[in-house]
């Protein structure tokens, strides 16, 4: 029965994991003294509306609501780590102003969003940027870690604990904005 058990776990446990590398973007948790500097430098405010794409355990969603004042939501695919988000909130009691939803980050509205965090890749980056332009109002700001949006001027970069860069992006005209 022990041996059943172990095949059966280990099974499911490759599978989400080569599942995972299907993604656009690999699962890295953010340290804590990098994700305090990127909230900082995001400038949020209580009552602001942060959007994290591609969450993963919501660690930016909890720190926001927690720490900032701010209402938080999170985006990701991964059930588990939705899951693991979920019960990280209620926890922490933070459930009336964060929370993370099971969805595709191409395909959320973020247009009430004050402050959208990415930590991503490359490509993902790239396949946010029209929607981003598009949804996003003037003064809302972008906040990548490690990638910069291609072809979009940062309003500052900052450094991460490790040295990687954080790009700042407040949305507008100098972004190429699209009318609505």
């Amino acid at each position: 029965m022990a041996w059943t058990l172990g095949i059966v776990i280990g099974g499911m446990t490759l599978l989400w994991i080569g599942w995972n590398l299907t993604l656009d973007a690999l699962w890295q948790p953010t340290d804590p003294i990098t994700m305090k500097r990127l909230l900082h430098l995001s400038e949020i405010q209580p009552g602001e509306r942060l959007v994290d794409l591609g969450c993963g355990d919501g660690r930016f969603v909890v720190a926001a609501a927690r720490d900032f004042g701010a209402i938080a939501t999170g985006f990701e695919i991964d059930p588990f780590r939705v899951l693991f988000a979920k019960v990280w909130i209620w926890l922490a009691r933070l459930s009336d102003r964060a929370k993370v939803v099971r969805r595709n980050m191409y395909e959320v509205d973020v247009s009430d969003a004050d402050v959208v965090i990415l930590f991503l890749s490359a490509t993902s980056n790239f396949r946010l940027q029209k929607r981003l332009r598009e949804q996003l109002r003037d003064g809302a700001r972008v906040v990548s870690y490690y990638h910069p949006m291609w072809g979009w001027q940062p309003d500052m970069v900052g450094k991460a604990r490790d040295g990687y860069p954080i790009y700042v992006y407040r949305m507008g005209d100098s972004l190429g904005k699209v009318s609505r």
